[in-house]
């Protein structure tokens, strides 16, 4: 049997010396009303059943054993996780900071408790507590390949995903030369892989370059995940075919890792649609993958005072720990380590992301072939373009389009699709008005 079949069929499983250090924390204030101050965005469940932090730790599994997998979350939230985590975790791999004081502290913090307990040469994959990710198995595919990078060239590594549009609230990264993944796990294919010919993986679904169908598959409780979104919308309303990304043809090939030549954050309309159109850049899935020793050496190089407060962290006296911790002030890990960095390497995503921004996103994520996103108990007749969740009530949709309604038992909002985003402005209202109880 050819070995990259023989892989295919079975669990992987990363080296010994690998964790998972995840993420957990944020208001989550563009998911009100269903994200409220004592229910952050972890807890926000895409099918309504299984809160984003619990897919994120399962989904680590069995490719990390439920012993290393780690969830870091600030003493204000971390009691509001614990009942999730109970059932999935050690009680000790809630790993407790002192306060929220970004991601570079935070991944700092963790990644030195991991080192302390288990050893500094621990390879941590670390990533957000609140993206989905589909399937499974080419997600950790892709972290296998991560960890077995970071482990050979003591580099930080970070994941790449196709765009599908020119967008422009999320980094990008610059693909450089293709860098082949060591270790015995045989490089498959990209078609083998995913068991779809002539298909490639990308953000928010899966687009087949000849045909643009809208395949998609149902999750539990009745949504949809849309196939490819809209970027495939798009491509067959204008006739436009998608760019290719030079990573594709390497994919194919069996090389799904290169040298990164860069970040961009946040680019205007313009330059978004240069660099989507060149098929040079991925998107920035905002996870990373190092060893301990090598996150204390580049913070070393970029972040002196960080590095000094990493080494010290494990000794440090709880009362010390705190008052220490409130006085660090550094800005998100990518600024302070990963743009930085002259030892940064990236593979290629091999399965569906969505960072789950907005209820348009979330729209948009899960629609499918239908218009339509329905949750809970749901009456729609001649009902377009709308995303609705219902808890306590049967909600009634008659011949209303476009629109975010959400019902949670205390509160219902109504909004247009296109500017939920703007539900901050609800929430800043309800300072104003002292009205605590819907915060």
């Amino acid at each position: 049997m050819p070995a990259a079949s023989r892989h295919s069929k079975q669990a992987l499983s990363a080296p010994a010396d690998a964790a998972a250090l995840i993420i957990a924390g944020g208001r989550g204030t563009r998911f009100w009303p269903e994200s409220r101050l004592d229910r952050p965005k972890p807890l926000f469940s895409l099918d309504g059943k299984t809160p984003l932090l619990a897919a994120t730790v399962a989904r680590m599994m069995p490719l990390i054993p439920r012993e290393r997998v780690f969830v870091l979350a600030s003493a204000e939230q971390a009691p509001l996780f614990r009942p999730v985590l109970n059932k999935l975790l050690p009680r000790q791999n809630l790993i407790v900071e002192p306060a929220a004081r970004g991601t570079a502290v935070a991944i700092a913090y963790g990644s030195a408790v991991i080192g302390r307990r288990l050893s500094s040469e621990t390879v941590v994959a670390v990533m957000p507590a609140d993206h989905h990710v589909s399937p499974v198995a080419d997600f950790q595919r892709t972290i296998w390949d991560a960890i077995a990078l970071a482990a050979k060239h003591a580099s930080l590594v970070v994941i790449g995903i196709r765009p599908t549009r020119p967008e422009t609230g999320y980094g990008y990264l610059k693909i450089g030369r293709p860098v082949e993944v060591p270790g015995p796990r045989a490089r498959e294919p990209l078609a083998t892989a995913s068991g779809i010919s002539g298909r490639s993986h990308i953000g928010r679904g899966q687009m087949d370059i000849a045909r643009f169908p809208r395949s998609h598959k149902r999750l539990s409780g009745g949504a949809q995940l849309s196939c490819p979104g809209e970027a495939g919308k798009h491509a067959a309303e204008t006739g436009q075919h998608p760019v290719i990304s030079r990573v594709d043809e390497w994919v194919r090939k069996g090389v799904s890792a290169f040298k990164l030549d860069g970040f961009v954050e946040k680019p205007a309309a313009g330059a978004a649609l240069r660099m989507v159109k060149s098929g040079n850049y991925l998107w920035n899935a905002g996870m990373f993958v190092m060893s301990v020793g090598t996150l204390a050496s580049e913070l070393a190089q970029h972040a002196a005072p960080l590095a000094m407060a990493m080494n010290s962290f494990p000794a440090m006296r709880p009362a010390e720990l705190e008052r220490k911790y409130r006085a660090l002030n550094f800005d998100a890990f990518d600024r302070v380590v990963a743009e930085k960095s002259r030892h940064v390497l990236g593979v290629y995503g091999r399965f569906t992301w969505h960072d789950v921004g907005s209820w348009e996103g979330l729209w948009e994520a899960l629609r499918g072939d239908s218009s339509n996103v329905f949750t809970g108990n749901i009456l729609e007749i001649g009902a377009h373009g709308v995303l609705a969740r219902a808890s306590d009530h049967l909600m009634v949709l008659l011949g209303v389009k476009d629109i975010v309604a959400i019902e949670t038992g205390d509160v219902i909002l109504i909004a247009d699709r296109r500017q939920s985003q703007d539900v901050r402005k609800v929430i800043d209202e309800l300072k104003r008005r002292r009205a605590d109880r819907y915060l």
